[in-house]
């Protein structure tokens, strides 16, 4: 006869130990979000609703939210891996909120009719209520770690060029930073968490790094990079500058697309800066990144490892743009630009996005 000992040990592994077949055809039955809190199970479902919803997955490798065209268009995922739009359904409440930021599986949501903003987990369905920031609208939003984090930060960047941070474990109101300095530089166009400091791009492609206390309502700030150009300088081409925090490292991502008048050539250039020492404001020119690529958005940006996501058929040394305007050369949400081949290669997607709000890449590491 079984010991006691034994028989708990039976019942413990009962569940994992189900056939793959049987599992499979419980699974189907699920919806695609119930499905992902299925793989936290144990090893076993894992492995199974891997192998057979594979595109239940949101938050593997890089996908981008984005809204469908159309009146009413709902918010939606696009698979960079599989070209086409998954079937996970994101909650009815975050429907009409516009995305304005992400770390690890948490979205900011935007509603600009009442200027709330609100931290929603699609998976685990938690949500926080941030008090609304003094900037709307707001085009971008940071944060220094995950919201279940002890003494997380937020930063909001609104689309006058102006930064505020908020600390709920410190105060219930937001902070103002780098007004005068922000004023010297055209205001700040993008911003990113790096080395516990939070940076900004001025207009005029200086990167400024801002340390706040928000307990003395001040904040410490240094140079990083000096300005490039006088303020407008850029003008001329249609160029789009980004702040990339990746693998500790600080890149600045530029890219400029020009129509030239009276023709149909297009001239397009990207280049990527890395900080080699802030200590002496040094920026390298970054050729190639061999097994990393670079996604870059007006709303998330990062450098990944690309052994993460093995099967994803991401392509080493390229940058990836996500965009809601179209252009004559990529007239999509997604572009591709290989650093090493110097090419711009577009991927099409099926049924088109709303070119109203900017898609969004959503990855499980930021």
């Amino acid at each position: 006869m079984a010991s006691q000992q034994q028989r708990g040990i039976a019942r413990q592994s009962a569940w994992p130990d189900l056939p793959p077949e049987l599992l499979e055809r419980i699974v189907a039955v699920l919806a695609p979000r119930d499905r992902v809190a299925v793989r936290l199970v144990c090893a076993s479902w894992r492995a199974c609703v891997r192998e057979f919803f594979p595109t239940d997955l949101p938050f593997e490798a890089p996908r981008l939210l984005l809204r469908r065209p159309g009146t009413g268009g709902g918010l939606a995922f696009f698979s960079l891996q599989h070209r086409k739009i998954l079937p996970f359904t994101l909650p009815a409440s975050l429907g009409a909120g516009r995305c304005c930021g992400h770390i690890g599986g948490w979205l900011a949501m935007a509603s600009d009719a009442d200027r709330s903003i609100l931290l929603c987990n699609p998976v685990s369905g938690k949500s926080i209520a941030l008090p609304p920031p003094p900037v709307f609208p707001v085009s971008k939003m940071v944060l220094s770690g995950a919201p279940t984090s002890g003494c997380w930060v937020a930063a909001a960047l609104g689309r006058t060029g102006t930064i505020v941070l908020f600390q709920p474990a410190v105060s219930s109101a937001w902070m103002t930073i780098g007004v005068n300095e922000g004023a010297q530089h055209g205001g700040f166009r993008d911003m990113a968490f790096w080395s516990g400091r939070l940076c900004a791009l001025g207009h005029d492609g200086a990167v400024l790094a801002f340390r706040g206390d928000l307990r003395a309502r001040a904040a410490a700030v240094s140079l990083l990079r000096e300005a490039e150009h006088p303020v407008g300088a850029l003008e001329a081409g249609h160029w789009r500058v980004y702040l990339v925090e990746g693998d500790g490292e600080l890149l600045v991502v530029r890219k400029l697309y020009m129509v030239r008048r009276n023709s149909e050539a297009v001239h397009l250039a990207v280049e990527v800066h890395v900080l080699s020492s802030s200590a002496e404001r040094k920026w390298e020119l970054v050729e190639e990144m061999p097994g990393r690529a670079v996604f870059v958005g007006s709303v998330v940006s990062a450098a990944v490892p690309l052994e993460l996501y093995p099967a994803a058929g991401l392509r080493e040394s390229c940058v990836y743009f996500a965009r809601r305007e179209v252009e004559m050369l990529a007239p999509h949400a997604i572009c591709e630009y290989s650093m090493m081949d110097e090419e711009m290669r577009t991927v099409p997607i099926a049924g088109g996005h709303s070119a109203d709000v900017e898609p969004v890449w959503i990855t499980p590491f930021v």
